[in-house]
């Protein structure tokens, strides 16, 4: 009997402690909003602050970067986090996945410095550098610290590479608020567009962000309902060989995922892993040959293709002519309107996925990114 009262007496002192704990990080992060897609981010508000959480994408279950969102510096909020003033009055964005979502939001008139601004194609944007607005703090991946402390940004947002990467080290020593926006790491088109929330958050427009969301993910399902209906699958290859490596897909990617919602059969859409499979040009042409359907080509023409490589003329997408690229809205300089707005706005890609795969579908649409080859 007293070893019963000492397990119970155990078991209620861990419960309690269970709860305590519990009750302690809720009151920390707040009541969470709610996000339906997306897993590398969550949002909490409480009375007093909001809690923006970004998770590690390369060590699961780990905390990357936590930041306490206020609208009066005075007000007291955990030490486990940065605390930022919203909403943002000024920020250098080094991604142009950003730009669609801080246009959406209205809010792309903040940005205040971007990187690499020959290969932005968003013409605000590059008005505003060539009005001399915004500043172009160069190569993304070696960012020019010292115009950018000039600038004195009230936040830098970043897409981290790799956990230890050395320019985040550089930008987390600059004294500036780096936040990390890591939507690339997704594995569905959806869960990348749910990150306007996060953004959002920034300029506390949660409601603005939510209702937009809304929005986006009823037309992508409108769109991916129609091609899962078709019985015929056709069938995929993507991306092009470079350099003796063919980068492909992996089978839990967002292009995977979108492959599938366009009704198309995709070799590796079984495999478990995210990210992409490298390849080469000779395991392409035996798992690939007979491909219906060629995306992703770097090329502009059959002709173009057909010089970078003989091999190419071997694929039946090639044969046949059904040959895409992703490059319909791409400017004089480079700049990829597919690198940017379709990020935010994934059903107008699934529509151009959907149109080169069940052209019956959709009779009335003109691509928006693809383009066939001529």
């Amino acid at each position: 009997m007293k070893h019963l009262h000492y397990i119970l007496l155990f078991t209620l002192i861990l419960f309690t402690g269970c709860t305590n704990k519990q009750k302690n990080k809720s009151e920390t992060t707040g009541e969470p909003l709610k996000i339906k897609y997306a897993e590398g981010f969550s949002i909490g508000k409480t009375d007093s602050y909001t809690c923006v959480t970004v998770f590690n994408p390369w060590k699961k279950g780990e905390i990357y970067a936590r930041y306490y969102l206020v609208k009066d510096t005075k007000t007291s909020v955990p030490q486990d986090g940065k605390k930022i003033q919203i909403p943002l009055k000024s920020l250098v964005a080094n991604s142009a996945t950003y730009f669609e979502f801080l246009q959406m939001l209205g809010e792309l008139n903040k940005v205040t410095g971007v990187c690499s601004a020959a290969w932005v194609y968003n013409p605000e944007i590059l008005k505003g550098v060539k009005d001399g607005k915004i500043k172009d703090l160069g190569d993304a991946f070696n960012l020019d610290i010292e115009n950018l402390l000039v600038l004195h940004p009230q936040a830098v947002m970043t897409s981290a590479y790799n956990a230890e990467d050395q320019n985040s080290k550089r930008l987390t020593q600059s004294g500036l608020s780096v936040i990390y926006n890591i939507e690339w790491q997704e594995t569905s088109l959806l869960a990348r567009a749910e990150w306007i929330k996060f953004i959002g958050a920034f300029f506390d427009k949660s409601d603005l962000a939510d209702s937009l969301f809304n929005d986006v993910e009823k037309r992508y399902k409108d769109v991916s309902a129609l091609a899962q209906k078709v019985k015929d699958r056709p069938t995929l290859v993507s991306g092009q060989d470079f350099r003796g490596t063919w980068t492909m897909p992996a089978g839990r990617s967002f292009n995977a995922k979108m492959f599938r919602d366009a009704g198309g059969s995709y070799f590796y859409e079984n495999d478990t892993t995210s990210g992409s499979i490298s390849s080469n040009i000779e395991s392409a042409l035996i798992n690939f040959s007979k491909a219906d359907v060629w995306v992703g080509s770097q090329a502009n023409s059959l002709d173009e293709l057909g010089k970078i490589d003989a091999k190419y003329k071997l694929f039946k997408a090639y044969k046949e002519g059904n040959v895409y690229n992703y490059n319909k809205r791409m400017n004089a300089s480079g700049g990829n309107d597919y690198w940017e707005s379709a990020v935010a706005r994934p059903y107008l890609i699934l529509s151009d996925m959907i149109k080169a795969l069940h052209p019956e579908l959709l009779p009335n649409y003109e691509f928006t990114y693809m383009q066939k080859l001529k």
